[in-house]
């Protein structure tokens, strides 16, 4: 089968909607398929930055038109809004089949920050509702509305898409994301040493729910001085983290700015609960990549079948600071069930392997291309 994956991004394999991209492209080559990437690396080098989200899709236009002209092309698996153009000027019965994928809903995500912009927590650019809050939305709902198959990370954006953006509720279905081989089956020491380790891992902004998590860590590192917090990848030096917490705290806090993706398990060694506290997240490789290091998940994020809560995961609300204090509480002071729930988690990371993915996304395509003729 001939397949074009796109991503709205430079490529990057160690990171998120790039990576993935990556991984898929990966095992489909694997499988034997021909296999192609277009990404912000395919543009020409004199467009500004800013510019390349606005014309990528129109540039995307080209090459799928380019590649159908050879009868080298089955599949289009674009990247939510890429294939938006090329949507509207297609023939379905006669075009390669159409794949929208979201990563992470731009519409939920829209909405999580309105709302975090009305509780003071975010504020938002004046230029905000030009683009990603205006156009670039109606962009992912054409791309969606008028591909021949839509797969969604979770249900929440699933049932948005399905409701709010009229997707055919047939043609979608929700993934799931894999870990790399090297995430598989790693060797995990799990007795607990005379502190407990909390780790969160992202960005240090507004929508990984660091305010939140600054109003349970409050109470949590004051009533247990054996425990400490290391944020990882923050993209932000340690000096901004630690204005957030009161000064009597900073002795238990750690900072990485920044990691390369190989390092991660090196970095979660002697550490024992990932919090993950996300307002809006399509599936999160580092929560996955975590529990295949060992860690006990407190996450607002779950679907489906991943994620049970009391079994492989402490499952909490958004926005609920007092829901994080209280999940980490029971965890610290029963280490029998921090112990169980961390096991139980790196079991269930072992079921997502990248390859196993690969084969039910051609299983799909091919659903697709059945359907077409």
């Amino acid at each position: 089968m001939n397949i074009l994956l796109s991503i709205h991004h430079e490529m990057n394999k160690n990171a998120g909607a790039p990576g993935v991209t990556f991984q898929l492209y990966k095992q489909y080559q694997r499988l034997g398929h021909n296999a192609v990437m277009f990404s912000f690396d395919d543009l020409p080098s004199y467009i500004p930055g800013k510019w390349k989200a606005v014309l990528f899709p129109y540039y995307l236009y080209l090459r799928i038109k380019q590649l159908a002209k050879k009868g080298e092309l089955d599949v289009v698996d674009a990247s939510s809004g890429d294939a938006w153009v090329w949507s509207l000027l297609r023939s379905r019965k006669r075009s390669p089949a159409l794949v929208s994928r979201s990563h992470g809903l731009e519409h939920t995500m829209h909405e999580n920050m309105l709302e975090e912009q009305r509780r003071g927590n975010l504020k938002l650019s004046w230029k905000y509702p030009l683009y990603h809050g205006g156009l670039r939305l109606q962009e992912v709902a054409i791309s969606f509305r008028r591909a021949d198959g839509a797969l969604f990370l979770n249900h929440r954006d699933f049932e948005y898409a399905v409701s709010r953006l009229r997707v055919r509720s047939p043609l979608a279905r929700v993934v799931r994301n894999g870990l790399p081989d090297e995430f598989l089956h790693l060797p995990i020491d799990f007795n607990l040493g005379p502190e407990i380790r909390i780790a969160q891992i992202g960005s240090y902004i507004p929508r990984k729910g660091i305010h939140y998590t600054a109003q349970a860590l409050d109470g949590i590192l004051r009533q247990f001085p054996h425990v400490k917090i290391s944020f990882i990848g923050t993209g932000c030096s340690r000096e901004t983290v630690l204005q957030d917490y009161d000064e009597q705290l900073h002795d238990q806090i750690d900072v990485v700015p920044a990691y390369s993706h190989e390092e991660l398990p090196k970095l979660l060694v002697n550490h024992h609960i990932k919090l993950f506290p996300t307002l809006s997240e399509g599936f999160p490789l580092s929560l996955l990549e975590a529990m295949a290091c060992g860690l006990a998940p407190i996450s607002s994020f779950t679907t489906g079948s991943f994620l049970i809560d009391g079994r492989d995961a402490l499952i909490i609300p958004f926005r609920d600071a007092a829901a994080i204090q209280k999940k980490l509480s029971q965890l610290i002071e029963d280490t029998d069930f921090l112990q169980s729930i961390r096991k139980k988690a790196y079991e269930t990371a072992q079921q997502h392997e990248w390859n196993r993915i690969a084969g039910e996304a051609i299983s799909f395509y091919e659903q697709l291309k059945e359907s077409k003729l």
